[in-house]
């Protein structure tokens, strides 16, 4: 086996190579990871967001459902009084027929009430998770090509 000697100065020069290459990788690495981490953070600050904008449109559906539920008890109980003072079958029919009537616009008017709360649970839920997902995406492609 021939054994060749390298030159020190070559030998010298490679390991500062490798060694600048070593470092630039861990330099692009850090970056990456504190770019990654960064997001990261901004994300669970986000899903709080959505969260709370969850949580607080629940809540107003909740009250909302809670407020009809009294009104339409209370129409209930005043119709009941009615019909418990009347004393003719026909004007009794009429009372019930007309409070039909009155309660199904009424519920048509809750559900209505109702169906826009939902909705507007549906667009502040996701208006943080799509600006997450901009976000991610955007700054996982910035880490990718650093």
């Amino acid at each position: 086996m021939s054994t060749k000697k390298v030159k020190p100065e070559l030998h010298s020069e490679a390991q500062a190579e490798v060694a600048s290459f070593a470092q630039k990788t861990v330099d692009q690495a850090q970056a990456a990871f504190e770019k990654v981490s960064e997001v990261a953070h901004s994300n669970v600050q986000l899903m709080d967001e959505a969260a709370n904008a969850y949580k607080n449109r629940v809540t107003d559906i909740q009250l909302k459902t809670m407020e009809f539920a009294q009104l339409n008890l209370n129409a209930g109980f005043a119709f009941a009084r009615k019909l418990v003072a009347v004393r003719d079958p026909a004007e009794a029919m009429n009372l019930q027929q007309s409070f039909f009537k009155d309660q199904a616009e009424t519920l048509q008017r809750q559900a209505a009430e109702l169906g826009e709360l939902s909705v507007a649970l549906a667009k502040d839920s996701m208006k943080p998770m799509q600006e997450t997902m901009t976000k991610s995406f955007a700054g996982f492609s910035k880490a990718a090509a650093a």
